[in-house]
């Protein structure tokens, strides 16, 4: 649709009111507002292609079964991305099965490559208390305000966990950037 935000929330509002009203072709709208931001989400959460396909659907599915609960107040993208979140949770909870990802080879340089995969493995490793936070804030681009909404916590508990992240983050990566560049 549009990269104006206030034009984004407009579209929703409209969006959302035609949703209630039983209109389901709403949700494509909804979709192309918010399907990326939620996939590269839930990418991030679970590092796996099929699985983030599987919780973005399954996260505007949901939206469609409850969309008599929807309300045009701001509140959407919040409800939304909690959605997501808690079915990453419950797919992370699942027992996984070792496999080779369908990712292993990436676009660019293999130092590049080796880069996103030395970075993403460090995030993998983080507590789901500091990685829900960075990846919220720092990749998706979420205000602290949001993240804590999302997040079920306070601006000041997720302030706390964002600086405790990233200094894990960081003593994770440890020598392995510098080998990398």
């Amino acid at each position: 649709m549009s990269s104006n935000p206030r034009d984004d929330t407009l579209a929703e509002k409209r969006l959302l009111h035609a949703l209630t009203q039983g209109d389901r072709s709403a949700l494509t709208g909804l979709y192309q507002l918010y399907g990326d931001k939620i996939f590269r989400y839930t990418y991030r959460m679970l590092g796996n292609r099929t699985d983030a396909e599987d919780a973005t659907a399954e996260t505007f599915l949901r939206v469609v079964r409850r969309s008599a609960e929807l309300r045009a107040d701001g509140a959407f993208r919040t409800w939304l991305f909690r959605i997501a979140r808690n079915l990453c949770i419950d797919r992370m909870r699942q027992h996984k099965l070792l496999e080779l990802p369908a990712e292993a080879h990436y676009n660019g340089t293999e130092a590049r490559s080796a880069l996103k995969v030395t970075v993403q493995q460090a995030l993998d490793d983080l507590p789901e208390e500091y990685r829900q936070p960075l990846i919220l804030c720092d990749l998706d681009d979420i205000s602290a305000k949001e993240a804590a909404e999302i997040l079920e916590i306070s601006v000041p508990a997720l302030k706390s966990r964002l600086y405790r992240g990233r200094r894990a983050l960081r003593d994770r990566l440890g020598g392995s950037l510098e080998k990398l560049t």
